[in-house]
């Protein structure tokens, strides 16, 4: 049987009565970054708390790396590093004294890993520069290198890549990717905004005022975003057959309504109506058609844009 860094069943949990999670079921594996999507208010930090132990569930259960039960849980969580919320340093120390601190704080014995981390996340060269002095992307870097404290086999992230500018999401893009290749690590983060992880993570988890909405992989994402020509005829056996004699492609796919989605030649429009034109078949419909990631984020979560 496989066993899941991560297995949650029917997690719920409410504050003061109010659902800010219902019935959340969700896997994760070793060596895949999940990205946890979803609004302002979703239910994305207060899933993360309680995987990390920061917060209690009002039901369901919590498996991590196949244990469960409060004592086995607090066991497993050593092999877990966060950074929930807010990266947690202190603004007058340099990022080794942070390192150093938070080090000795968790027990970890060994020193070397403070320089192997600054080098691991781009931060070795920073030398006497206080955190506050830190651009918005350094100081999320040095948050990860202290959730890598330990070296953690899960590690979660709550909006590491928010309010970064393009270089600094590429920065943080790069790091994550490998620290999953290389350590076989389980990443789950968090982010409001789909377009923003996409490309980042191998994974996704729409959450919608608490509940899971969807999971799938980048790779079902992108065929659901897929751009096509839409074509509606009288003929489509015809059809098909005009665009693998005539056209020498493929690439479409027939739908149970009969009507085609067309995957090559966006470009050239004009030829494929012309095509169909000379072979005498009458088109009904003819447009462009796929979703934008923001476009299908919306429709997910039922084209309610309230945070």
């Amino acid at each position: 049987m496989k066993q899941y860094v991560v297995k949650t069943n029917s997690l719920t949990k409410s504050y003061h009565g109010v659902l800010a999670l219902r019935d959340v079921s969700i896997t994760m594996e070793s060596g895949k970054i999940y990205g946890l999507i979803g609004q302002n208010g979703a239910g994305k930090t207060t899933l993360m708390r309680l995987l990390a132990g920061l917060s209690f569930p009002t039901a369901g259960s919590i498996e991590l790396f196949g244990h469960s039960g409060e004592r086995a849980l607090q066991n497993e969580r050593k092999r877990l590093g966060c950074m929930i919320e807010n990266p947690g340093f202190v603004p007058n120390m340099t990022a080794k004294e942070n390192l150093k601190l938070h080090r000795m704080m968790r027990g970890v014995p060994n020193k070397e890993i403070e320089d192997e981390l600054l080098e691991l996340v781009g931060l070795a060269d920073t030398g006497n520069k206080h955190a506050k002095n830190f651009s918005l992307g350094m100081k999320q870097r040095l948050g990860i290198a202290i959730a890598m404290l330990g070296s953690p086999e899960l590690l979660i992230l709550d909006e590491p890549i928010n309010g970064l500018d393009p270089l600094g999401v590429v920065e943080i893009r790069n790091l994550l990717k490998k620290l999953c290749e290389e350590r076989q690590m389980a990443i789950l983060i968090s982010s409001h905004n789909l377009p923003e992880l996409y490309q980042t993570v191998t994974n996704y988890i729409i959450i919608h005022k608490g509940e899971i909405k969807q999971t799938l992989t980048l790779e079902q994402l992108e065929e659901n975003c897929k751009h096509y020509i839409y074509i509606s005829c009288d003929q489509p056996e015809k059809l098909t057959s005009v665009l693998e004699m005539q056209l020498n492609t493929a690439n479409f796919k027939v739908m149970p309504d009969k009507t085609v989605k067309l995957y090559d030649y966006l470009d050239k429009k004009d030829l494929v109506a012309k095509v169909i034109y000379e072979n005498g078949i009458i088109v009904t419909k003819f447009s462009i058609e796929g979703d934008t990631l923001e476009n299908y984020f919306i429709s997910v979560i039922g084209g309610d844009q309230d945070a």
